[in-house]
């Protein structure tokens, strides 16, 4: 086999609480990969639909890097071409980064019948995420992998958990943040108050997820000490639109990775209405946005048979 056709979903990374260590896979959107195998060692990295000038110099790319750590990985001397087909904005908070990077490594493990486990899957994934974040980290590579709501339980070395997920409807609006990470920004150092909230909603969201209960999902996601103040400062208008949003019966809001979508929980008799806040919001605030109605996915990178 010479080529592999994927898709891979979208993420919720840090989902509330769980900065760096939580993610919750999405049924949509997704973006496509045809993944082929080279003889010569070069790469080569092609995108299509919404390219928003993501780079294509490998070292640059999430999926190009991530194809180098595979190949010193399994030390071969071969190359790759990688086609991203783009249906998801980048630089939206959603894993798209990551997605490029999970499919690169898992099409290329098939293609080479490496037999690479998760584990390492995940590991050189992260590494690629260094080309979009600055940083390797697992947390969305780790739930467009498996899917459902994955905790990363440990970094050194890594050690990760899966959740299958309840039926958890979210709306979400995509915005793209204004520079391409703010990291940088997130502080070192918490009060032990908001440390031991942070702590609590952590336990209390995957006892929900666990328990199926939406309503405790969306308490549990609602509040953040960590990414939530840096990064909504981004985000025009934040505070009003969520509190808009949980008055009209929303369990919870809050932002979506690294910003700057914003994602709400609710039932699903109330997703029109809180899409209806969230368009009316872009309009208001003159933002080039898009809403979408989705939900948790427990399905990750997959093979698919066209594009």
């Amino acid at each position: 086999m010479k080529e592999i056709l994927l898709r891979a979903p979208a993420t919720v990374a840090n989902f509330g609480p769980g900065f760096d260590i939580f993610s919750l896979a999405l049924e949509r959107p997704y973006n496509f990969f045809r993944v082929r195998l080279c003889d010569s060692p070069s790469l080569t990295i092609t995108i299509t639909g919404e390219d928003e000038s993501i780079p294509t110099v490998p070292e640059n790319n999430t999926a190009g890097l991530a194809a180098i750590h595979f190949f010193k990985k399994i030390n071969s001397s071969l190359g790759a071409e990688i086609e991203i087909i783009k249906r998801m904005k980048s630089g939206s908070g959603l894993g798209s980064s990551a997605a490029s990077a999970v499919a690169s490594v898992y099409g290329l493990n098939r293609l080479c019948r490496s037999a690479l486990k998760d584990k390492e899957i995940i590991e050189i994934a992260s590494l690629g995420e260094v080309a979009s974040g600055g940083a390797p980290h697992a947390d969305n590579v780790a739930g467009c992998l498996l899917g459902g709501f994955v905790m990363i339980k440990k970094y050194s070395p890594l050690d990760f958990a899966k959740i299958e997920v309840p039926d958890i409807p979210l709306v979400i609006g995509v915005m793209r943040k204004p520079q391409q990470t703010t990291r940088h920004l997130i502080p070192e150092n918490l009060r032990l108050s908001e440390m031991k909230e942070q702590m609590s909603s952590c336990a209390s969201l995957v006892h929900a997820l666990l328990a199926g209960d939406l309503q405790a999902i969306g308490r549990a996601v609602n509040k953040d000490y960590i990414s939530e103040p840096v990064r909504s400062r981004f985000i025009p208008g934040y505070q009003d639109i969520k509190d808009k949003i949980l008055s009209a019966g929303a369990y919870g809001c809050n932002v979506s990775g690294g910003g700057s979508s914003v994602f709400a929980i609710c039932r699903k008799n109330k997703t029109q209405e809180v899409a209806g806040l969230l368009k009316a919001y872009f309009r208001r605030e003159q933002i080039e946005g898009e809403v979408i109605i989705t939900r948790g996915s427990n399905s990750g990178v997959a093979e698919v048979d066209e594009l």
